[in-house]
């Protein structure tokens, strides 16, 4: 069962709903995409980047489609909306960086040892800890 916006306008379903399809839909993209990377050995940081261009060129067209009069002064204005809900996520973003590096380099070290002991070596020593 998907979440169509047409059908239950945002401020119809509870907090806790929409919450819960965002994150579905968030979750299955984002799989999509990395399968896509992986396929077409593309970068992370290419990803990011095709990422965000598809990303605001959707929210032209959600402006231009789904206002009753779209205009180009309104269009601008709704991009200034957007760079500030950008804004906010990327200040959200930093402040869970230390958690996030520690998480990467944690997984990272995991599949240094996974690999390491896959090729029969020693594993790796963990410096987790240091």
């Amino acid at each position: 069962m998907g979440y169509d916006d047409e059908e239950i306008p945002r401020d119809e379903m509870s907090d806790d709903a929409y919450e819960a399809a965002y994150e579905q839909h968030r979750n299955a993209l984002y799989e999509m995409l990395i399968a896509y990377a992986d396929k077409e050995d593309l970068s992370d940081g290419f990803m990011a980047q095709l990422a965000s261009d598809l990303g605001l060129s959707l929210r032209m067209i959600a402006y231009a489609s789904e206002t009753e009069k779209p205009s180009v002064g309104g269009l601008r204005l709704d991009l200034d909306r957007f760079a500030r809900e950008l804004g906010e996520s990327v200040r959200e973003a930093k402040k869970g960086a230390a958690e996030f590096i520690a998480e990467a380099k944690a997984a990272r070290e995991e599949d240094e040892r996974a690999a390491a002991e896959a090729e029969g070596g020693a594993p790796a020593p963990d410096t987790s800890r240091q």
